[in-house]
């Protein structure tokens, strides 16, 4: 428990604030509890007058009344009034944080005990029958500790204030997905009531797709806050969990298009599909079902493709069998239109697949581009079954772009490390053999790099 004040006291909001905590702390750990749950008080109401103070620099016109009323008790010095002005102010300190949302009305009755005590520790001649009043170590260390956590470690935030910031951060012209700063500026220290209406507007904005006041598209604005909801899923995924089964209900009466663009938005979170039973996974099924099929000499349309791409979603294969069969359905072109929607490690087998069936140079170019999409999700053994398909069909291996694409694939499979090299030096010597030394196809960008990597070329098969 020491060593948790203590890193709850490194965490102290105000540097102006934290000798007192550190004070309070010392006399804890000498054995002066009465001083230490003194100075536990000293630091709430130095706090709280900072941070009321900050509030009133910051334009808050409420702020600036209080701040005023300090600077004029200041303004007596230590002269009786002057004292008993701040007197007045120190006893409705607590209500003023509450008014200010600087605590709630648990952390109110919190600090209250915290003061009361404190009373009790500068006069102990309150107690009745003129006994001493002795309190208890374990008193004096739960006090600092509340106090902490409660208010001294939070900046001075309020929280409709700070529902308003994360709100601003969203709809920001140069937003950026940084998981980081948005749980270390919206989350972590903010108190739990305002983490919890955080998360409850980032799930309605995410699952419902609410308009904020024309500051964006609400489809965008909708894609935003599903990111941040990943990011606060990190810290309190049940809290998630539970806000997004609350927009349940409004979900199912949202049109077709707009629930296929949330399953396409929250498909890979578990926590959204904890809130998903039978009824509305048959509900999906059917608005997949629904989806026109192109004509088989017709491109798949992007939208469908998209939303097909779901079948490489371990979670939505799961819960909705039927993509795979619709996946299964589709022209060999359809298919590669939806592996290149949503690479994933589903489609690796189906790229081999697709390598070994290309009938055209046209369409060798192609899957070379769905090839290299995959990379990140080839193994070893994935890689030698792409190269050797590659090399086996002449109307891949002679296409205009593969040998580029040869070279990019390389570069893009270095997460294999060392051990890539001998299947890609094996797979360009056999390449230079059937077409000579030096020509087009014979993959001479190919050889340079692998050269460069420090690889040579090799006529083993691979």
């Amino acid at each position: 428990m020491i060593a948790d004040l203590e890193t709850l006291i490194s965490q102290v909001w105000s540097p102006d604030i934290r000798p007192l905590a550190e004070e309070a702390w010392r006399c804890y750990t000498a054995g002066a509890i009465r001083p230490s749950i003194a100075a536990t008080w000293s630091a709430v109401s130095a706090d709280i007058i900072v941070k009321l103070t900050r509030l009133a620099d910051e334009g808050d016109k409420q702020a600036a009344s209080f701040r005023a009323k300090v600077a004029a008790a200041q303004a007596h010095g230590l002269t009786p009034a002057g004292v008993k002005a701040m007197q007045q102010i120190e006893a409705e300190l607590i209500n003023n944080a509450v008014e200010f949302e600087l605590i709630d009305s648990i952390g109110k009755r919190e600090l209250e005990r915290i003061r009361e005590d404190r009373h009790l520790c500068a006069h102990p001649s309150l107690r009745a029958g003129g006994e001493v009043y002795v309190p208890r170590p374990e008193v004096a260390r739960g006090h600092l500790a509340i106090a902490l956590t409660t208010l001294l470690v939070h900046p001075p935030t309020q929280g409709t204030r700070l529902i308003e910031e994360f709100t601003n951060h969203i709809c920001d012209p140069f937003f950026t997905p940084t998981l980081r700063h948005i749980q270390a500026t919206f989350y972590d220290r903010a108190r739990d009531a305002t983490r919890r209406n955080v998360i409850k507007l980032a799930a309605k904005a995410a699952m419902l797709e609410l308009d904020p006041d024309g500051r964006l598209p609400p489809a965008e604005h909708a894609n935003r806050m599903a990111l941040a909801l990943r990011a606060f899923a990190e810290r309190a995924r049940d809290a998630v969990r539970d806000a997004i089964a609350s927009t349940r209900e409004k979900f199912t009466l949202l049109d077709g298009g707009t629930q296929l663009r949330v399953l396409m938005r929250m498909a890979e979170d578990d926590y959204f599909w904890a809130s998903v039973d039978q009824a509305l996974a048959s509900r999906f099924e059917s608005l997949i079902t629904g989806l026109p099929n192109p004509a088989p000499g017709d491109p798949m349309p992007s939208e469908i493709a998209a939303i097909l791409a779901l079948v490489g979603n371990s979670y939505a294969r799961t819960r909705l069998p039927l993509l795979e069969t619709r996946y299964a359905s589709l022209l060999t072109h359809q298919q590669m239109a939806v592996a290149m929607a949503q690479p994933s490690e589903y489609f690796v087998p189906s790229v081999v697949t697709f390598l070994q069936g290309a009938g055209s140079w046209r369409m060798g170019d192609q899957v070379g581009q769905v090839v290299v999409q995959h990379a990140p999700f080839l193994t070893l053994d994935t890689l030698k079954a792409v190269l050797t398909a590659w090399y086996d069909n002449e109307e891949c291996r002679r296409a205009v772009t593969m040998p580029s694409q040869a070279v990019q694939l390389f570069h893009d499979t270095a997460h294999l490390g060392t051990a890539r090299g001998p299947a890609f030096a094996d797979f360009a010597a056999k390449c230079e053999a059937s077409e000579g030394e030096g020509e087009y196809y014979s993959y001479p960008g190919l050889h340079t790099a692998l050269r460069d990597a420090g690889f040579g070329a090799s006529t083993a098969p691979f």
